[in-house]
């Protein structure tokens, strides 16, 4: 911090470099010609202090940004373009369930019960002879999964419930998501500070065959055809893998479909869009007009305010948005700078 001249230069921090303010929400940002105020309101004592700055940037995620946003003295003045759409689009990526398979070798190397390891199997995003996208999906895939989850201090407290010393073989499917306008951050009550979320869950396979899969990538595929895409990749996988000297299958002889394995409930998986940037509503459409920060993350209609964390993605991708977040921080960055 030292090096890259972030440490506050005064013992009263109130000089230039990096400062943390604790225990306190930011209330407003109000904008006076040549600058911009910050409020931020302390929790206990609820007592108010004003930061004054050439530029701010809004880093609070998908949910807390847009509520910042629209609860802020400079929501009034925003054009009549952008008001609608602070907020609108909140979307993740749906995931299918996981399919298990029992595997005990693979090329000649043998596998065992505490062997582990995470494979993602990423899209080349091809097209077929349709123009559609092959794979609009990547592919998660887990050797012996107990391993990975950090909820266990001990991995051997949840072994895998197959045969004998055999690995325990998981993979699932994650889909990207293109903004769904019917989800919504909207405003919090009179007096409070939590917003109504209105989101719809991604994971119904006739909502995401009738209009999400289409717009992400041009698929015209009933739920049936869906699921027999995952069908095939998830055999092709596990036939790579042995098990007892023969290609593995699908333990129990699970599969994706009508009364089987779908797309998981309940968890959103990296929620993003609610202060769109510049965007394609659909596979191979032209840009939209409209959007709620320009391609430098400057909110639009404003001179000072940029929005730098997931709300600005208009696309929740397939794989983690970690690195494409980065990206941004490091070109907004070398905007400001």
């Amino acid at each position: 911090m030292n090096q890259l001249g972030l440490t506050p230069g005064s013992r009263h921090g109130d000089g230039p470099g990096l400062h943390l303010l604790l225990n306190h929400f930011v209330e407003d940002v109000q904008n006076h010609h040549d600058r911009l105020e910050v409020v931020p309101r302390e929790t206990t004592s609820g007592q108010a202090r004003v930061f004054k700055a050439a530029k701010v940037v809004l880093a609070g995620g998908s949910i807390e940004s847009p509520k910042l946003l629209r609860r802020s003295s400079m929501y009034p003045w925003l054009p009549d373009s952008v008001k609608p759409l602070v907020g609108r689009g909140l979307t993740d990526h749906p995931t299918s369930n996981e399919i298990t398979s029992f595997v005990t070798g693979i090329g000649g190397l043998p596998l065992s019960a505490t062997d582990h390891g995470k494979i993602i199997l990423y899209s080349l995003g091809r097209r077929d002879a349709n123009n559609q996208i092959r794979y609009p999906f990547n592919v998660e895939m887990n050797l012996n999964h107990e391993f990975w989850h950090l909820r266990n201090n001990d991995p051997m407290a949840e072994a895998a419930a197959g045969p004998p010393g055999a690995a325990r073989l998981d993979i699932k499917f994650s889909f990207g998501n293109c903004l769904d306008d019917n989800n919504e951050i909207r405003p919090a009550p009179p007096f409070g500070y939590v917003p109504e979320v209105v989101f719809r869950n991604q994971s119904w396979a006739d909502y995401l065959a009738d209009s999400r899969f289409r717009a992400l990538a041009g698929w015209q595929k009933a739920p049936a055809e869906i699921w027999d895409v995952l069908n095939r990749v998830a055999l092709d996988i596990f036939a790579q893998f042995e098990s007892g000297g023969v290609p593995a299958q699908p333990a129990g002889s699970a599969r994706y479909g009508s009364g089987g394995l779908g797309f998981g409930w309940g968890t959103v998986h990296h929620a993003v869009g609610s202060l769109r940037m510049p965007y394609r509503p659909r596979l191979d459409a032209p840009f939209s007009a409209d959007s709620v920060v320009d391609e430098n993350l400057l909110v639009v209609g404003t001179q000072r305010l940029y929005v730098c964390d997931m709300s600005v993605l208009p696309l929740s991708t397939a794989a983690n948005p970690v690195r494409t977040l980065t990206a941004l921080a490091l070109r907004l960055s070398e905007h400001l700078g």
